[in-house]
């Protein structure tokens, strides 16, 4: 028989995800969450991203497709049984990707815009201060695409 090979080697690591670090909002430092984060897409039913993760300082979130803002849903538990939920909105436009034929195509998303509601600190010690795009290609790299800054009243 004939055997013909290709020599395009596709990229193995092809997850488009979008990278999100945690800080503290007071002096800028990453920060890691004692308390529990579990992550949802909001208006997608029962899509839960990040499940009841501790101890984390980034995460990475699937970007939607086909739509033009994604609502993120960020729900924070404490031990006491205390929890809030607060938004992140990601406005965003989709590209195409192709590597060569042999491979699968891709979406590449740019970041254009970001929103977010933040709940009182009353409620539950810990909220979303502010969040900040720092690198709007969301892609094959994993490098840091949003930055979200965390206040909270522990000390």
């Amino acid at each position: 028989g004939v055997w013909s090979c290709t020599n395009i080697d596709c990229p193995l690591d092809n997850v488009v995800a979008m990278t999100c670090g945690l800080y503290n909002a007071e002096d800028g430092r990453p920060a890691s969450l004692d308390d529990t984060l579990t992550g949802r897409a909001g208006g997608v039913k029962d899509t839960i991203l990040l499940n009841k993760a501790q101890h984390l300082s980034s995460f990475q979130l699937p970007v939607r497709h086909g739509v033009d803002e994604d609502t993120l849903l960020f729900r924070f538990s404490d031990e006491q049984g205390r929890f809030a939920v607060d938004s992140v909105l990601v406005k965003h436009s989709d590209r195409p990707h192709f590597e060569s034929v042999d491979c699968p195509a891709a979406l590449f998303h740019t970041l254009l815009a970001v929103r977010w509601t933040s709940h009182r600190l009353a409620e539950m010690p810990l909220t979303i201060d502010s969040v900040a795009i720092v690198r709007r290609d969301v892609n094959y790299e994993d490098s840091e695409n949003i930055q979200v800054y965390i206040r909270s009243t522990a000390k």
